[in-house]
């Protein structure tokens, strides 16, 4: 089946009932890997060993209490975050009582990412699962617009399907974050080092990460990383080149042609859509900010308030796009890039509000909204003025499909 819908609670627990009460034993065997090596410690998962003390650690961290706070209190967790705090240690607590190994775990955060789902979103769809090499792991290389989200929904899509989940590229400047840092790595997330100073130093822990992946892989598991450094904060998908030639490191010793590492890889280009981002008014002033300066400072929990903002915030429809495993021939990091690029577009949603955001640049009538969408969508382009709100327009115009492509 080509096109899967995971919107509804009920309906999911009635359809995949396997799924929300235990993992496969495929999916138990695959998620964890047995040992680290040493040189990789410092940057990859928590071990299992260690799952329950550091969930158990993290329940009284006040930087993720106050972040649950915002999640679960939007509106009022500011306010009352000194009060709120208590009672949401005491909760988290008596939920992850109960979780006794990573099966748990996944299932706990299961139950978390479809209540988000289902609070902020007008459906979660995926296409093109069934052509995943279900004996074989994947690297999967993402466009990537959320912080949190992006991955977190590529595993929920694999975990629904029975499939393993995926270890997660994450960047090291989300260690700044010190709770949603160890958070991410309990949650099967490894870091890519990029502010090492000095050309070797960056040259070295590309090396490491190139290693550490080509480690996972050969052990099984698959990879998710994002195409480029950062998120598109102008709607377009451009996957760097350089990221490509950083996975090809790792092979450089046997062969340096670039075919060789594809031939031993499963490449997915994988894309998301979102029919609206909420992010999309800060994304729009810090892109008006650089233009007006030369250079953008995040704020102190700027990082955390977009994780936040982008998981509580009405995201319309959201669809995941898996696509076919590259072929081999590609001879360089450019041609594969272009590739990728390529197949990003063709299964890119087509959803009518960017269209809409078209028009409203050109100054023409566009066609209305429906419902919420449209309240959340008006609410952010009135909200923003001149050159920030051709900013924000222009995020949903740079998605709209080229000429003879079709909306839905």
């Amino acid at each position: 089946m080509p096109y899967h819908c995971f919107r509804y609670g009920t309906a999911l627990k009635q359809r995949i009932p396997n799924h929300v009460n235990s993992f496969s034993s495929a999916n138990n065997a695959l998620t964890t890997l047995t040992s680290i090596p040493d040189e990789f410690t410092d940057i990859a998962p928590y071990p299992a060993s260690e799952l329950i003390a550091r969930i158990e650690s993290l329940c009284e961290d006040p930087e993720l209490l106050d972040a649950a706070c915002a999640l679960r209190f939007k509106s009022h967790s500011g306010l009352f975050a000194a009060i709120l705090r208590p009672f949401i240690r005491s909760r988290l607590k008596r939920e992850v009582a109960q979780i006794t190994n990573r099966r748990e775990w996944h299932r706990f955060l299961a139950g978390y990412i479809e209540r988000v789902l289902t609070d902020t979103s007008d459906g979660f769809t995926c296409s093109g699962i069934d052509a995943i090499p279900r004996d074989q792991p994947s690297l999967f290389v993402s466009n990537h617009r959320d912080i949190a989200l992006d991955p977190v929904l590529v595993n929920y899509a694999l975990w629904l399907h029975d499939m393993p989940t995926c270890k997660i590229a994450i960047g090291d400047n989300l260690m700044d974050m010190q709770a949603g840092a160890e958070f991410m790595r309990i949650n099967d997330s490894f870091i890519v080092v990029r502010n090492a100073k000095g050309l070797k130093a960056q040259y070295a822990a590309m090396n490491k990460t190139s290693r550490y992946i080509r480690y996972v892989l050969d052990e099984g598991q698959s990879v998710w990383i994002a195409q480029r450094e950062g998120r598109a904060k102008d709607g377009i998908d451009q996957t760097d080149p350089a990221v490509l030639k950083m996975f090809a490191l790792a092979y450089r010793e046997e062969s340096k042609e670039f075919s060789y590492m594809l031939e031993r890889i499963n490449l997915i280009p994988t894309t998301f859509t979102y029919e609206l981002d909420p992010c999309a008014p800060l994304k729009a002033q810090e892109l008006a900010a650089i233009e007006r300066t030369g250079t953008y400072t995040k704020t102190e929990h700027e990082d955390r308030d977009s994780v936040v903002q982008g998981i509580t915030g009405f995201k319309g429809r959201i669809h995941v796009a898996f696509g076919e495993p590259v072929a081999s021939s590609y001879q360089d990091a450019d041609e594969l890039a272009r590739a990728i690029d390529e197949v990003m577009i063709e299964n890119r949603r087509k959803y009518p509000i960017f269209e809409v955001a078209k028009d409203l640049l050109a100054g023409v009538a566009a066609q209305s909204l429906a419902g919420r969408l449209d309240e959340e969508f008006e609410a952010q382009w009135q909200s923003m003025e001149d050159r920030e709100r051709e900013l924000l327009l222009q995020q949903y115009a740079n998605q709209a499909p080229q000429e003879g492509g079709l909306s839905e």
